[in-house]
């Protein structure tokens, strides 16, 4: 399977960043950006989307670990949403990140 760039789209109304495609080394980065400005520096509750995710390795884990823990110490949340039965449900699961399923 050929990986897909990285697209982001955020939704303000209910304050959701859609994220598809393959999240690796280079497009880490810029899901990090978007999670950090999006959330405002992570002192807002921000839901990130990762459904239409096909690829999620470490670095992506990495990144949305780190975006979590510290909106937790800004007294943010952010939520992440998978599909069930796909690879990132289960990269997530296996981590033991919080997510909910859709």
């Amino acid at each position: 399977m050929e990986d897909r760039a990285l697209i982001t789209a955020f939704d303000h109304e209910t304050r959701t960043l859609y994220v598809s495609g393959s999240v690796d080394e280079l497009s880490g980065v810029h899901l990090r950006d978007d999670i950090t400005k999006y959330s405002a520096d992570h002192t807002e509750d921000l839901t990130v989307d990762l459904v239409d995710v096909d690829l999620l390795p470490s670095v992506g884990v990495g990144v949305l670990a780190v975006a979590i823990r510290q909106a937790e110490s800004n007294g943010a949340t952010i939520e992440l949403v998978a599909r069930k039965e796909t690879i990132v449900q289960r990269v997530l699961t296996i981590c033991g990140m919080p997510f909910r399923e859709r």
